[in-house]
């Protein structure tokens, strides 16, 4: 098969065509929730790729790298894919196209050969730090390459919207994709409201005022730690299925200080799923796992799979001023991979002139303030084994 017959199975609606189609040396997808954005990107991506370019394809972590950007691209190419090498992950295609597959979580490691074009899945959950390098590389051939971003957007704090006046962007909602169903895009909307329906389902830039944790900043608190000065580690688990499941996984030392080491976070998972995934964070230990006590069945799957699970019974304003107090004092960090933990960070608002957080885009939130604000634990004896 070749590329052209590759692409004439592709089914794109309008606001996707005109992005895909477009000649911008710098471009955006800028959309909401499932309205095809990773899939666009991949059909832009196929075009670039035919001929002997040299191109990298990037992705927020390795992790939705492998497991959403890789996957669209290589149903969206097909056979014209000749070659991936996991362990280099380096990507060949017909015509000598050569594709590099990176994790903007360091962004060190996006600098290297000269690019003829580079795709930014996910763009909103990088940092500026990942546009700058990657447009440095972008030299191949003594011309100026392309590169577009595929996203969501975070906010007005966020560098995408910065840069957003260099770039020619495209704009989709989640309503205009036709090719999701009618039931799926009702459901997804009945989980939002005010500016994060606005964000999320129709794609606008907006400000989020009322900040819970405005003593969060990315330079002080975003960083990588060795685990082997921490003693244990804890695991935090907020629920969801159209709203996203979080586990976080959150190490402790002898100090008092908490480094957030690793985050699974996905939508449309069933329970058990969340169960598997629990277990393979556990590492094969016995961490306390805190959960939403209203999840009494989770807990209960938990539990039948031997995880230490204990309901999280604390008010939510008290573990609020626990975490504030712990951002404030350098206490509390996050590994640059929690992607989506630290974009909660920067969005998470109270209910105007109340001491209420808007329950949206907060379920890392609630993960970590789970952990964070563990209850006192009740001295057992040796030969028990009891949960809370």
């Amino acid at each position: 098969m070749s590329q052209t017959a590759n692409l004439q199975r592709i089914r794109l609606y309008d606001q996707q065509y005109r992005f895909v189609t477009s000649q911008a040396n710098l471009s955006a997808f800028v959309a909401g929730i499932g309205a095809g954005k990773t899939y666009a990107g991949a059909v832009k991506a196929v075009i670039e790729s035919n001929g002997p370019t040299l191109g990298m394809i990037v992705a927020p972590t390795y992790g939705m790298l492998r497991d959403s950007t890789l996957r669209t691209f290589q149903d969206v190419a097909g056979d014209l894919i000749i070659n991936f090498n996991q362990s280099s992950m380096i990507i060949k295609t017909k015509g000598g196209g050569e594709i590099l597959l990176r994790s903007a979580d360091n962004s060190e490691h996006l600098r290297g050969p000269n690019l003829n074009w580079v795709w930014i899945d996910e763009g909103g959950l990088t940092t500026e730090m990942t546009w700058s390098i990657c447009i440095g590389r972008l030299r191949a051939d003594g011309a100026f390459g392309k590169l577009w971003v595929t996203t969501t957007p975070k906010g007005k704090r966020n560098w995408v919207y910065t840069k957003s006046k260099e770039m020619e962007i495209y704009r989709a909602t989640t309503f205009d994709n036709p090719y999701t169903s009618k039931e799926w895009q009702e459901m997804l909307s009945g989980s939002y409201t005010g500016n994060f329906l606005r964000q999320e389902l129709y794609g606008d830039f907006v400000a989020f005022e009322g900040l819970i944790y405005p003593q969060f900043d990315m330079t002080k608190h975003v960083m990588v730690k060795d685990l082997n000065r921490y003693q244990d580690f804890m695991l935090g688990l907020d629920a969801g299925y159209t709203n996203p499941a979080v586990i976080l996984k959150v190490h402790q030392d002898h100090d008092g200080n908490y480094h957030l080491a690793e985050e699974w976070y996905e939508r449309g998972k069933l329970q058990s799923e969340q169960v598997d995934q629990t277990v393979r964070m556990a590492m094969g230990e016995d961490p306390d796992t805190y959960v939403d006590s209203s999840a009494s069945g989770l807990i209960a799957d938990l539990r039948n799979r031997r995880i230490r699970a204990r309901g999280a019974t604390s008010r939510v304003i008290d573990g609020i001023r626990k975490m504030q107090e712990l951002l404030a004092s350098g206490k509390l960090t996050i590994d640059p991979s929690c992607v989506h933990t630290i974009a909660e960070f920067e969005q998470y608002q109270w209910k105007p002139d109340t001491d209420e957080p808007i329950k949206e885009n907060d379920h890392a939130m609630d993960a970590l303030r789970y952990v964070i604000n563990r209850p006192v634990k009740v001295k057992q004896k040796a030969t028990q084994r009891s949960y809370l």
